[in-house]
This record gives C-alpha cells, sequence and structure tokens, in this order.
C-alpha cells in the first residue's frame, strides 16, 4: 500500500508542471476570452490587485508541491500543509470564471482524482500511522 501511495504522489507531482507547460503552450483561444460572460472577470482588477492574486496564486501553486514532497516522504507537517493547500487551491478556481482547452481539463481531472485519491490513503488507511512518527 507505501508504494501506491508513493507512486501516486508521484505522479501528482509530476502533473503539476505538466499543467503549467499546457496552460503556457497550448492557451485557449483568445477570441473566447473575449465574450460578453468573460468580461467583467479580471477587466474590473486593478493592476496591483492582479499582481497580488498572481502573487497569492504561485504561492499557493509551491506551497502545494513542497506539501506533496513532505507527505511522498511522509513527514507529519506535510498532512496538514496539504490538507489547507488543497482546499485553497479548490476556492481559488470558484473566484472567477475560468476557461481551458479540453486537453487541460482532462489532465487537471486526472490530478483532481490523484489529490482525492491522496487525501484518502492519509487520513482513511493504515498510512495514516506513517505520518505519526
Amino acid at each position: 500500500m507505501e508504494s501506491t501511495f508513493k507512486q501516486i504522489v508521484l505522479i501528482h507531482i509530476i502533473l503539476l508542471p505538466v499543467l503549467l507547460l499546457l496552460e503556457i503552450f497550448f492557451p485557449v483561444p483568445e477570441e473566447i476570452s473575449y465574450l460578453p460572460y468573460f468580461e467583467g472577470a479580471i477587466a474590473n482588477m486593478s493592476d496591483g490587485a492582479l499582481i497580488f492574486s498572481a502573487i497569492i496564486g504561485i504561492g499557493l501553486l509551491i506551497a502545494n508541491l513542497v506539501s506533496c514532497f513532505l507527505i511522498y516522504f511522509f513527514k507529519p507537517v506535510g498532512r496538514p500543509m496539504y490538507l489547507w493547500t488543497l482546499i485553497l487551491l479548490v476556492a481559488s478556481y470558484l473566484l472567477a470564471p475560468y476557461v481551458s482547452t479540453g486537453f487541460f481539463a482532462m489532465v487537471d481531472t486526472l490530478d483532481s482524482i490523484l489529490a482525492g485519491a491522496i487525501l484518502v490513503f492519509m487520513y482513511f488507511t493504515p498510512i495514516k500511522e506513517k505520518f505519526s512518527k
């Protein structure tokens, strides 16, 4: 069971840079971003607010990656850190409308499934005792 947990965490760690590369090299076409539905989402934000939200988002992604490494090595601080960064990342999806390509959405869904599996392993299987050492 431990090897399965570690494999899931490792795949989860690998998917974060893959998602970032997909977002950079295969972006959503510009004409979709100009639809009226997305008009007021970011347009009303000041430059300072955009920079602040970008810094918070990057910080959350880095904290999530660090917590993945911590839970891979069964460090006790990794469990709550992973849980809270995951909660904050999910909450950040709800702040504004978001458009993605189909392939990005598929990989992101796979990443979400792995995150759920990691939570189940950490809190509901015998692996939870490894974090108390």
